[in-house]
């Protein structure tokens, strides 16, 4: 499956190993699965169903499907028509895109705000990013979960080639450009104080080679409660 990420992968566990069958073995955890607090899986029905919705979310943000002849799509998924990403794909090409999107958005509204910083943790940046553009837009999205996506997408990378994410979000060529959308809100949201804060602050200076000066352009104009110190 194609990625349109700039940035290099930085995966929590790869959805495709979900099926309606309780998982198997011990995964490594990345960078990010360990910022924001993920642990090996025990087993449980709640646990599942947290994986299997990360599933149906990273389905609904990849169209690579969607316009398959249907000859083309059972040959692709031949064999896995008992997996969970195949009855989403095939509900996606049933009910459309936008359509299977918006039950997706309409699921994660329903979720608490540490049931969405569990899907969270599944993410596979491989898989393209709108889960989490959802997951940051919705209401009880919590700052722990936000502030663990926000330096995940490598901010510092952003404000050194365009020197603010406003221009970042204006070159809707780049490959980065959801990228930079998704930091953007995520200050936004930050500015105003509109998440959650219910969950302990995570870790995130793994993402970081060296400490970010603040002091000067362009970092300065990353949020005070956004910054890491090393």
């Amino acid at each position: 499956m194609k990625s349109d990420n700039f940035f290099p992968p930085v995966a929590f566990t790869h959805p495709e190993v979900l099926s309606n069958r309780p998982l198997q073995g011990m995964q490594m955890l990345t960078k990010l699965a360990k910022a924001l607090g993920l642990k090996q899986p025990n087993g449980s029905d709640a646990e599942q169903d947290i994986r299997i919705m990360a599933l149906k979310g990273k389905c609904a943000g990849d169209t690579y499907y969607h316009d398959m002849d249907q000859s083309v799509f059972d040959s692709a998924m031949e064999g896995d028509e008992e997996e969970y990403f195949y009855h989403f794909y095939a509900r996606q090409r049933t009910i459309g895109i936008q359509a299977f999107k918006k039950e997706v958005e309409n699921d994660l509204s329903t979720l608490s705000g540490c049931q969405l910083h569990a899907i969270a943790q599944h993410q596979n940046y491989h898989n393209g990013i709108w889960l989490l553009t959802r997951i940051v837009a919705q209401a009880k999205c919590e700052f722990a979960t936000a502030l663990g996506i926000y330096w995940a997408n490598q901010p510092s990378d952003h404000y050194a080639r365009y020197g603010t994410l406003d221009l970042a979000c204006e070159n809707t060529n780049a490959l980065s450009h959801a990228n930079a959308v998704l930091l953007n809100e995520i200050e936004h949201k930050t500015r105003l104080g509109t998440f959650a804060q219910s969950l302990p602050v995570p870790d995130v200076a793994c993402f970081l080679d060296r400490q970010p000066d603040y002091s000067v352009k362009p970092l300065i104009n990353i949020p005070v409660e956004l910054r890491v110190q090393l």
